[in-house]
């Protein structure tokens, strides 16, 4: 079988562990590397120690883990720090510790290193945002061509946004937190040419992780990776009950070990960029004719991403 050698680069959010442990799960994936941001829900020291942990678990402690940073390249979004505290923790759920430290190189040169060295082109998960693989395909533009392609999470389409309904602070309602917290760093991927797949929230709001979807987790947790997801959500109930939790991150990895999972059309976009406190549209998708051409997944098959789902993390 041949199998997709794989980068992910993550914020390390509740998604994102799942997103890992997912791909870290799943036979037809060869994972290479993880490059973690503080730019997004984590702070990127303990973030880093638990993409380290959850390698940990899934038994690949080896797979090199490269720090990113800790600002983005535009303006100083941030999520509250109400949501950052407990993702930081882990929720206190105990993971195994992982004797590895992460690379001495930042995420930016270990990406290059590792793109450039392999001897096949690699996908690229992207579900931290812009700013690490922004800055790559910015400042190293010969990276492009040993990239297969980018599968990123993020963006709002035909849909709302979802960064004022997490933090009312916000007056943003049409951007999604991937590219609110580094618009510049989004622009930058789209610019670069390397073929973009992009799961949108018109994708992920069809596939809600909600009290069904626990009750099948907690029916059928069979491997200690499931076991983690079942607890991390347990710890996190209100979340699942409140109807505002979706498989963001974990539909764009299933999507990119299968494909039919989802459906859209190519479209042209930039990330608007503009910033105005009293009616915020940075980091909104808008279609431009001299935007980019992006594949925009606008539809998913939510029963199919379960059945997956589950199939993978229980082994």
């Amino acid at each position: 079988m041949t199998r997709i050698p794989v980068l992910i680069d993550t914020d390390v959010d509740i998604d994102d562990w799942m997103a890992i442990l997912y791909l870290s799960m799943h036979p037809k994936v060869d994972l290479r590397g993880i490059t973690t941001t503080g730019v997004g829900a984590c702070h990127l020291t303990p973030g880093t120690r638990n993409a380290l942990n959850l390698l940990q678990l899934t038994g690949k402690p080896d797979v090199p883990v490269a720090k990113g940073t800790n600002a983005p390249l535009s303006y100083s979004n941030v999520f509250p720090a109400s949501i950052r505290g407990p993702i930081d923790a882990v929720y206190n759920v105990p993971l195994p510790t992982n004797p590895n430290d992460p690379v001495t190189e930042s995420a930016v040169d270990f990406l290059r290193a590792t793109l450039m060295a392999s001897s096949d082109p690699i996908t690229i998960l992207a579900i931290g945002g812009g700013t690490n693989l922004g800055t790559l395909l910015h400042e190293c533009p010969e990276v492009a061509k040993k990239i297969e392609r980018i599968v990123m999470m993020g963006g709002a389409v035909y849909v709302p946004g979802n960064v004022n309904v997490v933090d009312p602070d916000y007056t943003n309602k049409v951007a999604e937190w991937n590219f609110f917290l580094d618009p510049l760093g989004g622009q930058y991927m789209f610019d670069s040419g390397v073929p973009v797949t992009l799961i949108p929230l018109d994708a992920s709001d069809k596939v809600p992780l909600n009290l069904p979807f626990y009750d099948r987790i907690q029916q059928r947790h069979t491997t200690p990776q499931a076991a983690f997801i079942y607890q991390t959500l347990t710890a996190d109930i209100p979340f699942v009950q409140s109807g505002d939790f979706f498989f963001w991150d974990p539909l764009a990895a299933a999507v990119l070990t299968d494909p039919k999972l989802a459906s859209g059309k190519t479209l042209k976009l930039r990330v608007v960029q503009e910033l105005d406190e009293e009616a915020d549209h940075s980091g909104q998708l808008v279609e431009d004719p001299n935007g980019a051409s992006i594949d925009v997944m606008l539809d998913a098959d939510g029963d199919a991403f379960y059945d997956l789902f589950l199939d993978v993390i229980n082994g």
